[in-house]
């Protein structure tokens, strides 16, 4: 029986199964949802469409709100795979690319915190390719990263810069030239994925690293941080030149979006409570397994593998609080650091804690597992009667078709749960391998067998087509108050319409006007010269809703 028993760490072949089943669902066969994922599939589409690669725009309008580096990807995999895909599941992949390049650098970075000699015993070498796997699987059990990590944001690059740039931070007192380019590169697209304060914790924690740990102090550290300097230098500097040169309005305004004049402000407490009451579980479980980390090492001498992710994780929350940010991509971000710390104690976690946290995350998944199961029965069968009569109350109109394949996979991830949770052996990783497939079963199953249901409550398509077919035949241009990046993204990426801010000039002249307001309050009507000649939402929401109008007595 020993030989039927799944051995942990997972060997390489099971563990790229596991990252496949946790990464790939939910990247392709759904339209944009509301908000990053559309807005990003909004700007992507432009870029991908015009042949304007240096303004990122949105339904026709400049968007100052990040760097162009996410949006470049993604239109690049949509020229490359159009035809084949729809162009919004191209650019996810994009995303999804972004996402497999955090994992391999997160990977590297925890093997080079943990380097060894090169003459060490092959039991050492393997503890050091654990050590790697351990941070990667720590990161993805991170609950709050799951959605994030299937939609197309611009976060997604982010991430694989500051990934590649810890890389980096772990070379520096080993391999300089290698670390230079690292981080110079890291920090460099994390950049241009986004602005100056995304990349601020980072450089925050270089700075200060070299006065808390001794080894930082050598030649070759400063080497590598000077080298590291030069390289990221063109990545600062060329893109905003060449925005400069086009136009200093716009560069202005992304300036002002991203710059480190937004550290001004006071800092708010009432950021930092709300941004540690959204990581109690965005970041579960890895900071509690971080913070018992720094317990463990708080009598130690100083070393680079606590002290900089540390200093980044804490650096980072104070820029938020700085900033005032709100939401949760800020925070994605911090769980890099998050994972660095946390994983190098699993190997020292108490086995009570580290058994309790395994089989917390085996019940919690398989009854998670278990009512996605049951939902999906009520789907296709209309028993039980109550969820079935539910799922039909919250998504009106949508008429579920079987199909064999995503059943077949959704069974091939359940079972495979069930031979982990049963014959997976003891060892120090079985806490974040179960949290890691747990995730991976819960979204894995969801995507297989939820999706067209979810797609069709989410999806803009049917409002946008309703809409196009409700317009006169020459409407002229739409202002649109009240309306959302996301849906003016959908809007003109699934029927072409770009709507004018009515509080412009253009949007003050336009002959038809869009509103967004909610279903739920009295209809607020523009004006005695408007008439409502459309009004729509999407299937089973029921707060918001669009209306058209047009100019004169009389409808066109």
């Amino acid at each position: 029986m020993a030989g039927l028993r799944i051995a942990l760490p997972l060997a390489r072949i099971p563990l790229l199964i596991l990252i496949a089943v946790w990464l790939l669902p939910g990247l392709v066969g759904h339209d944009p949802w509301k908000n990053e994922d559309a807005i990003a599939i909004g700007i992507a589409h432009q870029f991908a469409s015009h042949g304007d690669w240096l303004l990122p725009r949105l339904a026709g309008e400049h968007y100052a709100g990040d760097g162009p580096l996410f949006y470049w990807i993604g239109a690049a995999f949509a020229r490359l795979l159009g035809g084949l895909i729809a162009q919004h599941d191209a650019i996810r992949l994009g995303a999804g690319a972004c996402i497999a390049l955090t994992l391999v650098f997160l990977r590297l970075a925890g093997r080079a915190f943990h380097y060894q000699d090169p003459h060490d015993s092959d039991s050492r070498r393997e503890d050091r390719s654990s050590r790697g796997n351990a941070v990667m699987l720590l990161f993805m059990g991170c609950t709050g990263l799951l959605v994030h990590a299937h939609e197309a944001a611009s976060e997604t690059a982010l991430l694989a810069g500051l990934a590649l740039a810890y890389h980096g931070a772990a070379l520096v007192d080993k391999r300089p030239n290698a670390a230079a380019i690292a981080l110079g590169c890291g920090l460099g697209s994390a950049f241009l994925a986004s602005d100056l304060i995304h990349i601020l914790p980072f450089a925050l924690a270089l700075l200060l690293t070299p006065l808390l740990v001794p080894d930082w102090r050598s030649r070759e550290a400063a080497r590598a941080l000077s080298l590291g300097a030069l390289v990221l230098a063109p990545w600062l500097l060329i893109w905003p030149a060449l925005l400069y040169a086009r136009s200093p309005q716009y560069f202005a305004a992304w300036l002002q979006q991203g710059g480190l004049g937004a550290l001004a402000n006071p800092p708010s407490l009432h950021a930092v409570l709300q941004q540690l009451g959204t990581l109690a579980w965005f970041a579960w479980p890895a900071w509690p397994i971080a913070l018992w980390a720094l317990w463990l090492h708080r009598r130690k001498p100083s070393s680079v593998r606590v002290v900089l992710p540390l200093v980044a994780l804490l650096a980072g929350i104070v820029v938020n609080a700085f900033t005032r940010a709100n939401g949760e991509l800020p925070l994605l971000q911090l769980l890099l650091p998050l994972a660095l710390l946390g994983a190098q104690v699993l190997p020292d976690l108490r086995r009570g804690a580290a058994n309790s946290l395994a089989w917390f995350g085996a019940m919690t998944f398989s009854l998670l597992g278990s009512v996605i199961w049951l939902g999906y029965l009520a789907l296709q069968t209309g028993f039980p009667p109550r969820i079935a009569a539910n799922a039909a109350r919250i998504e009106p109109g949508f008429v579920s078709h079987f199909t064999w394949l995503p059943l077949l996979a959704a069974i091939a991830i359940t079972l495979a749960w069930i031979a982990l949770i049963l014959r997976s052996s003891s060892a120090y990783q079985r806490a974040v391998t179960y949290w890691a497939a747990g995730i991976a079963l819960f979204w894995g199953l969801t995507m297989l067998l939820w999706l067209p249901w979810i797609d069709h409550g989410k999806s803009y398509r049917p409002v946008a087509l309703a809409l196009r077919a409700s317009l006169p035949q020459h409407p002229g241009c739409i202002a649109g108050r009240g309306l959302g990046e996301a849906q003016r993204a959908a809007l003109d990426y699934h029927a072409g319409i770009a709507t004018i801010r009515r509080g412009t000039r253009a949007g003050r002249d336009c002959p038809l006007l869009l509103v967004q307001e909610n279903a739920r309050r009295p209809e607020i009507s523009p004006g005695a010269s408007w008439k409502k000649i459309w009004e729509g939402n999407r299937a089973g929401d029921r707060t918001e809703k669009l209306r058209l109008y047009a100019k004169g007595t009389n409808p066109p």
